[in-house]
């Protein structure tokens, strides 16, 4: 059961994303706070988009709002939020299996985890390699060119679910346009 706890340590837990609310009690939405931080922060510091970091700043100032709103509810309000996952992620996984396109889609993230982890080491060894047959200027152009290949590849996978999602949408549009057409005759 969840209980209401002190304001002041609330707050002070709300300085890390998702700490107040574990410490609230809301142990789901602390964990999918906290991991998006982390993972928006890992991402942008991976495909050196520092940028994108802003996000975690956005993630932050909602861990506070949110736990502040939480403390300064009334009892009966309070006991009666539910602990839920954020984006509702308990949904995706219906009854605790996947379906065969999400196996694929989680396979794939682990596969691109993997490569992520071995990408810097790769390229060392093989910039390595390359300086004993170029100049340095050379290596050092392929180098930069190879370390930025994961953003290029990252950029393409955006733009390219970006098209599919559009797609989709205009086939859905179409649909509906045949079937207003075909009860209007």
């Amino acid at each position: 059961m969840i209980r209401k706890k002190s304001g002041f340590i609330a707050f002070i837990c709300s300085m890390v994303p998702g700490a107040g609310e574990m410490y609230l009690g809301f142990m789901k939405e602390g964990l999918s706070l906290m991991s998006l931080a982390v993972l928006i922060f890992t991402g942008a510091v991976w495909l050196d988009m520092v940028w994108l970091t802003s996000l975690v700043g956005i993630i932050w100032f909602y861990s506070v709002f949110n736990v502040h709103n939480k403390v300064s509810l009334p009892d009966e309000e309070f006991y009666a939020l539910e602990d839920n996952y954020l984006f509702h992620m308990d949904q995706l996984i219906p009854q605790g299996h996947l379906s065969k396109r999400q196996t694929k889609v989680f396979g794939w993230f682990l596969i691109l985890f993997g490569a992520a982890i071995l990408w810097r080491p790769a390229i060392r060894n093989i910039l390595s390699m390359i300086e004993l047959y170029c100049s340095d200027e050379m290596a050092s152009m392929i180098g930069r060119y190879l370390y930025s290949l994961p953003r290029f590849l990252f950029a393409v996978i955006l733009i390219y679910c970006g098209f599919r999602l559009i797609q989709d949408k205009k086939k859905v549009l179409d649909l509906e346009l045949t079937w207003e057409e075909e009860e209007k005759n």
